[in-house]
């Protein structure tokens, strides 16, 4: 049996949303901003991808969020 893959944490899933509809931004346009497919937006969007570091940062560039890492 393979392990299951990880998923976004929910707290970003939320952020991510928030973003972009207070932006008033499509998943079309955020897509397009961010070089994802607009499939591939949507399940991220739902927590349902874990997308890399690299396709993150520039997720977060385009909703104009900071992408940053605290410790426990």
């Amino acid at each position: 049996m393979k392990p299951d893959k990880e998923k976004l944490d929910p707290k970003i899933v939320a952020q991510i949303k928030e973003a972009r509809e207070q932006k008033n931004l499509t998943q079309a346009e955020v897509a397009k901003q961010s070089g994802m497919t607009v499939t591939y937006f949507a399940m991220t969007e739902r927590g349902e991808t874990n997308p890399s570091w690299s396709k993150l940062r520039k997720l977060f560039k385009a909703l104009d969020l900071k992408l940053s890492i605290k410790g426990k």
